[in-house]
């Protein structure tokens, strides 16, 4: 086999910022822009092709080259990239380090193997991802199944000047852990959010959102602006920047772990009123995303948006849970927010991680991120009684029994878009031969066909994705500029092709 990061996670163990500028949003985000100043390709750039098969047996490995030719492949849908058009500037590609995920690759691991495994997900000769999604305290994916925030307290006890706060519980394992992906990756941009406050600033005493009775207290609104001003000054303190934010994970699902009842009216009214005024008087400026959860509650970012906290924004995170396309549809309202997709866990979706990285990108979103970077072999640990996500599946799977990692078809099919995107990237034109749907069972996804989404990196290369989302090959041409070449795609295959400007 070719694939170096698949050799490295089979051995057996043996031993940047975040911050989506206003400038640069607005030069992305009016699309479609068409650049008069680029001249049109001439000659016959050569094509080079990787791909991953949905049995593994390719998994980001190169094939033969092609190359563009002036005969128009007869009898096949074309995909015509158009690089003088373009839409949304592209920041990263990731997934989330979640309690259970760092203490894996952190404790689980020898420190020689754990090094080569960090490589495969953030180094070069890996998938180069660039973005890690952090959990402010416990999420559902936490190790001993005992909730935790940064200022714990007996019932009925209070602490308004946070005097207890301590990210102690991180040291362990979390902050070791994201330390080595940027000695990795210098570039990782980390994104914060909690899943719940402490107990004490919520109504019901609680970490959980039950009933939803966990709301935040209204003697809690500014301890809890602090709360995120002490969590990125600790953080700092231990070499690990925190570039963005979010206020809240899921406002209003009413889970039975952690989570927090949080109305629109009221997250808003809190970053206008103390998280922003909080962090400024402190000297952070991280980026705040609003929302950051699923489409079930679309009109949640409008109402962040028409509201006074509009100016505090600098965009709006989304979940894919209930559909992708709730993206295009604020976009089409919004066209100036910037999006992101900032969870979106394989295992439980109608999507492979193809489609989430190609779906996502076209529906808008700047950056992707899965959700978890790593998890065991029986989908954890998590904590009971969730029962949420008895599927999910990380990027990696990590078994507490051999101490070996290894990767997962998402691990690959995200590779294809990160490996190759680079930061900076602009999406541009190019035909889509399936749709987003919803049945009226409420049944969400995308149809079966070819997809594809297509890029022009910072140094003027070209990327186009392209997956076979059917049970039989898909034979297609491509079109640039009056060139074309052909390609036969196996069912479920993923394949990048790379190419440069050639006048």
């Amino acid at each position: 086999m070719r694939d170096l990061p698949a050799r490295l996670l089979m051995l057996p163990a043996v031993g940047g910022l975040f911050l989506f500028a206003a400038a640069s949003q607005a030069a992305t985000r009016r699309a479609p822009n068409r650049d008069p100043r680029r001249p049109v390709a001439r000659l016959y750039s050569k094509v080079r092709a990787v791909q991953t098969t949905a049995d593994l047996a390719e998994r980001l490995t190169p094939v033969a080259d092609l190359r563009f030719g002036v005969s128009r492949p007869r009898g096949v849908r074309v995909i015509h990239v158009d690089d003088l058009v373009r839409y949304q500037r592209i920041t990263a590609f990731g997934a989330a380090m979640t309690d259970s995920s760092a203490w894996l690759l952190w404790t689980q691991l020898s420190p020689a193997y754990r090094a080569a495994v960090m490589r495969s997900l953030f180094g070069r000769a890996g998938i180069r991802l660039n973005l890690v999604r952090v959990p402010m305290g416990a999420s559902d994916f936490t190790v001993g199944g005992q909730p935790y925030s940064y200022d714990d307290l007996p019932p009925g006890q209070f602490d308004p000047q946070l005097l207890h706060f301590s990210v102690a519980h991180d040291d362990a394992y979390i902050i070791p852990a994201l330390r080595q992906t940027l000695h990795i990756n210098r570039g990782v941009e980390i994104l914060a959010t909690p899943w719940s406050p402490p107990a004490w600033m919520k109504a019901n005493q609680a970490f959980d959102d039950g009933g939803h009775l966990g709301a935040l207290l209204a003697s809690a609104f500014q301890p809890l602006a602090n709360y995120f001003v002490k969590f990125i000054q600790a953080y700092a303190a231990r070499g690990i920047p925190i570039a963005a934010i979010t206020p809240q994970n899921e406002p209003q699902a009413g889970s039975r772990f952690p989570d927090l009842e949080l109305a629109s009216a009221d997250e808003a009214n809190w970053i206008a009123q103390d998280l922003q005024p909080a962090l400024r008087e402190a000297g952070l400026h991280p980026a705040i995303y609003g929302y950051d959860g699923g489409a079930a509650q679309s009109d949640y970012p409008q109402a962040l948006l028409s509201s006074p906290a509009r100016s505090a924004l600098a965009g709006i995170a989304w979940h894919c849970y209930g559909g992708m396309d709730a993206m295009t549809r604020l976009h089409q309202a919004q066209p100036g927010v910037e999006e992101i997709l900032s969870e979106c866990s394989p295992g439980i979706i109608p999507y492979s991680v193809s489609e989430v990285a190609i779906g996502a990108t076209r529906d808008w979103a700047s950056a992707v991120a899965l959700w978890n970077l790593a998890l065991d072999p029986a989908g954890g640990p998590v904590q009971p009684p969730n029962s949420g996500c008895p599927r999910c599946t990380g990027l990696l799977t990590i078994s507490e029994r051999t101490h070996t990692a290894t990767p997962g078809l998402g691990y690959y099919q995200l590779g294809q878009l990160s490996k190759f995107v680079e930061p900076g990237a602009v999406r541009i034109s190019s035909e889509r031969f399936v749709r987003d749907y919803h049945s009226p069972s409420g049944g969400y996804g995308i149809s079966a066909g070819l997809d594809d989404v297509a890029f022009l990196n910072p140094d003027r290369g070209r990327v186009l994705v392209a997956y076979d989302n059917s049970p039989a090959p898909i034979r297609f041409a491509v079109e640039w500029h009056g060139r074309y070449f052909a390609y036969t795609l196996a069912p479920r295959a993923t394949v990048t092709f790379t190419w440069r400007h050639t006048a």
